[in-house]
């Protein structure tokens, strides 16, 4: 995601002219550029944060309700994980 955004900085601030051409990039004001570079920072910031906070404790929430609700349908144990810890003495 930093790449992706260093690229886009790139792009929109001070592209080489095959990059314009290749790409056909449009003159832009320099307010609307850094409007652009901000909310791809803010989208950034914004996944990482969900990724970091909000999404662990959200999945781990719907694997207790899913358990909760539908207690025929537990999570079965990897049948090699059984015979290895059955051999164990």
């Amino acid at each position: 995601m930093v790449v992706a955004v260093g690229i886009s900085a790139y792009m929109l601030f001070d592209p080489a002219p095959w990059l314009v051409s290749l790409m056909e990039l449009t003159d832009m004001s320099s307010s609307f550029r850094i409007f652009i570079l901000v909310l791809a920072t803010g989208g950034f910031a914004c996944s990482y944060l969900a990724e970091r906070v909000v999404f662990p404790p959200l999945a781990k929430w719907i694997g207790k309700a899913n358990a909760r609700l539908r207690p025929s349908h537990q999570k079965k144990r990897k049948e090699y994980k059984l015979i290895a810890e059955s051999m164990r003495i």
